[in-house]
């Protein structure tokens, strides 16, 4: 309990004003998720309306994550919010796309993709605007078609890593 007390105050620390009662709540629970088990395959989802602060409280977290050398890979469903999320943290995301696929082939003149190989360790994955991935097969040429679910696949088969989920309801 004191090392998640600890995360907590240093989240609040990198803020630039006082956090409301949810983002102390989501920061309570983001070190009690920090701490919890590595070898298990939690997944946390951080939910809220637009403009409630996910996307600043992620950034409070990662600035605690590279205080303490903890890894991280920051991603997001589009190019645009990819963007966003950069902006908003000062550090490099990625769509998901770039992150977990590989080009497998050139097969008349249009590429397919694999899900690549993962090869980090103990890594935090960091997936904002996560409701706009879909989950619906369609006929792209991105592994099985099912974003989340090659998602969860690619992460879960690095040894340690962690996923977190931040998104509206809608």
């Amino acid at each position: 309990m004191a090392a998640e007390k600890f995360l907590k105050e240093a989240m609040i620390k990198k803020l630039d004003f006082v956090p409301t009662e949810c983002q102390k709540n989501l920061f309570e629970m983001l070190g009690a998720f920090v701490m919890d088990d590595p070898s298990q395959k939690w997944l946390m989802m951080i939910s809220g309306y637009a403009g409630t602060g996910k996307t600043t409280a992620i950034g409070a977290f990662i600035g605690v994550l590279e205080t303490l050398k903890f890894k991280y890979i920051l991603t997001a469903p589009t190019g645009r919010s990819a963007k966003v999320l950069t902006n908003y943290t000062g550090k490099s995301a990625k769509t998901i796309h770039k992150q977990i696929y590989r080009q497998k082939s050139l097969k008349d003149g249009i590429g397919q993709f694999t899900l690549d190989v993962n090869n980090s360790k103990n890594t935090f994955y960091i997936v904002d605007e996560a409701s706009l991935i879909s989950n619906y097969s369609d006929t792209s040429s991105f592994g099985s078609g099912h974003l989340l679910d090659d998602l969860i696949q690619f992460v879960y088969s690095g040894e340690g890593n962690k996923l977190i989920l931040a998104g509206d309801s809608a």
